[in-house]
């Protein structure tokens, strides 16, 4: 493993909590990346069965840190935090969610999470029987029963800013928009795309996914998942993994914007926008745009409605047009006006006290 406390360093991480169970075969990694902007923080719980142990601490150090800026962009009293299950889909059980819960409640409300990739609404469900801290798992029928509906509204909204920009129409009327994963933001984007009348390609790597939106919409194209980078569209829209934008991947992109629900798009940041940049690919930083289910986080913490989340996305709009009227007068890139946008607004907090 790589030095630890180096790591937490270079992602700035404050805590990193670990926990092992036997029985089940849980290993899981709680990260803590910021307090500045309060004491609890919020980040979603992905499960993933990563090659290594360095490749889950490296992800949840890279989550967590993504997490601050999105809550210090999206102007929310929260710290970032991320939690990471080192565990394959058959290891899921019951018990092991539930130990990860009980994992979650030692924190003693410090972290507070969600379901993300590889946990579905019900597992989130098992894990609210023994732990309060989780959101998006309501059953009071205040639609607080999931957050990936606003995260697909911000994701649109970001589109529509991205379109403005480009093309001075922010309409999705016959845009074509290539979607990889169909998971449950992926889902809803194709249902909301569907309603902007854009033109959807879409893939997957899990067939019954597929064969469910194939007969649900019988006009949006289908392609196999090693096929939907390269996929003419006017916007590539990763919405699975991480790190799909990278030196391999930049040259066979045949899109003009790439703005999705995917954390960490981009494999190298600091090298893979300047390449996005030669090749005139407009990129919309992803702590920007998916930044819908922490703002919706945020309000259910605060007893607040369905209706007041969707109305606070609009943060993510008028942030991508901050960032967008910045670039077109300057030689920085719209990662780095993004990551000065989070600065300010965490210097501004530290200030206020």
């Amino acid at each position: 493993m790589n030095n630890i406390f180096e790591l937490m360093k270079e992602y700035q991480c404050e805590e990193l909590h670990f926990r092992y169970d036997q029985k089940t075969g849980l290993r899981t990694i709680i990260a803590i990346n910021n307090t500045e902007l309060a004491d609890v923080t919020s980040g979603g719980a992905r499960l993933y069965d990563y090659k290594t142990e360095d490749d889950a601490l490296a992800d949840v150090l890279k989550l967590s840190q993504a997490m601050t800026y999105k809550c210090a962009a999206a102007g929310i009293n929260l710290g970032g935090s991320k939690a990471v299950l080192w565990n394959t889909e058959k290891q899921k059980s019951k018990d092991l969610l539930k130990i990860f819960g009980k994992f979650v409640n030692d924190l003693g409300g410090r972290f507070r999470t969600a379901v993300d990739l590889g946990l579905s609404n019900e597992d989130g469900r098992v894990i609210k029987e023994v732990c309060p801290y989780i959101e998006g798992e309501s059953d009071n029928n205040d639609g607080f029963d999931c957050e990936s509906d606003v995260t697909a509204l911000g994701v649109i909204k970001a589109m529509k800013a991205g379109l403005k920009f480009l093309k001075g129409s922010s309409s999705l009327d016959s845009v074509t928009i290539a979607i990889q994963g169909l998971g449950y933001v992926g889902g809803y984007l194709v249902e909301f795309l569907q309603e902007e009348n854009a033109k959807i390609i879409a893939t997957d790597i899990k067939p019954e996914l597929i064969d469910f939106y194939r007969k649900k919409y019988p006009e949006i194209v289908f392609v196999e998942p090693d096929q939907i980078i390269s996929q003419k569209c006017d916007i590539f829209c990763p919405s699975a993994i991480g790190g799909i934008i990278n030196k391999q991947t930049i040259p066979l992109l045949n899109c003009t914007l790439i703005c999705g629900a995917a954390n960490n798009q981009l494999l190298n940041p600091e090298n893979d926008i300047h390449e996005l940049e030669k090749r005139r690919i407009l990129y919309l930083p992803d702590f920007i745009a998916n930044a819908g289910g922490i703002i919706q986080a945020d309000v259910e913490i605060k007893g607040g409605t369905k209706q007041k989340a969707i109305e606070n996305t609009q943060i993510i709009e008028r942030n991508i047009e901050f960032i967008l009227n910045r670039y077109k007068d300057s030689e920085l890139t719209t990662i780095d006006i993004a990551n000065e946008l989070v600065k300010i607004k965490l210097l501004e907090k530290k200030n206020a006290g």
